[in-house]
């Protein structure tokens, strides 16, 4: 994958990934280069940090805490907001 440019789409896929720093470190350049030049996927991941950040502002909540129907809106929701932005 070296020379080759990454999309939006494998961006999106890593995030998680990347704010864990649990990239290979050429994969996590890559996102990096990519970040700097896309500002959709850079403000997707700002929303993500927020989101982050705002959960552990109302302390440590695990997945059983959270009501099925909550954590399924949620989910879809991430997984479509960028494809409205693109």
């Amino acid at each position: 994958m070296a020379g080759v440019p990454i999309t939006c789409r494998e961006v999106l896929d890593l995030l998680t990934d990347y704010l864990e720093a649990a990239l290979p470190p050429g994969l996590h350049a890559q996102v990096e280069r990519h970040l700097l030049e896309c500002d959709h996927c850079t403000q997707y991941l700002e929303e993500l940090r927020a989101t982050i950040g705002a959960l552990g502002a109302l302390g440590a909540l695990t997945e059983d805490e959270v009501p099925s129907d909550v954590r399924d809106a949620l989910l879809a929701a991430f997984r479509t907001w960028w494809r409205d932005e693109l």
